[in-house]
């Protein structure tokens, strides 16, 4: 009696053991399809080694940032589409847009849609990746030949402007100095003394001529 009692108990344990098991069997990461720069179309992944390493690295982690970081550029994203194996029936439970850092630092995941009941939901949702799931996602791309682009705003940096070359120096000339106009009065008794000067020279000469004839 008592054994049966142990193998009922046994049994039992290992019957609660085998549940979670079950349950994370039921929903596994099925597949991903990802876009985004340097793939042409749309890129489909469903290797069971990878997609088991993604979900185990903590790449689909809850969001832990309130709002996008300011440095990214939002448009050189990776789009993904994340699929549950549910019971054999493939079911999207995720949408979200990855955006890659410098090799060797984390990078950065806007949740856009999540499962809810039978449908995608939008969401907006931020979230920081992991070293290693970071690095577990930069392996899958670089196996499927794909080089992850950055997505950092890199800060341009203004040239200075070439300082003005200085204005050529311009000679300096001295002002002209303007003739000082002579009054009219002046002009008229100088004019009167010419002519007396001139009738004093002619009756001169006129007298000298007299008196040689005589």
């Amino acid at each position: 009696m008592k054994t049966k009692r142990h193998l009922l108990f046994v049994m039992l344990v290992l019957a609660l053991l085998a549940i979670p098991t079950m349950v994370v069997f039921a929903k596994e990461l099925g597949s991903l399809t990802i876009t985004g720069p340097g793939i042409k179309g749309e890129l489909s992944l469903n290797d069971p080694n990878f997609m088991m390493k993604l979900e185990q690295s903590g790449f689909f982690d809850q969001a832990v940032l309130t709002k996008a970081p300011k440095d990214l550029n939002l448009d050189a994203g990776y789009n993904i589409t994340a699929v549950l194996n549910l019971d054999g029936k493939m079911t999207p439970y995720v949408q979200m847009v990855y955006y890659s850092t410098n090799e060797g630092q984390p990078g950065y995941v806007h949740y856009t849609s999540r499962l809810k009941g039978d449908s995608l939901q939008p969401v907006d949702e931020w979230n920081i990746l992991s070293r290693s799931a970071d690095d577990t996602f930069r392996a899958m791309m670089t196996a499927n030949k794909v080089t992850l682009q950055s997505a950092l705003v890199v800060a341009t940096v203004k040239s200075e402007a070439p300082a003005p070359a200085p204005a050529a120096v311009q000679p300096v000339t001295a002002p002209a100095v303007p003739r000082a106009s002579l009054p009219a009065s002046f002009l008229i008794l100088a004019a009167g003394t010419m002519i007396i000067l001139l009738i004093g020279a002619g009756l001169a000469i006129r007298r000298r001529t007299v008196s040689t004839s005589s």
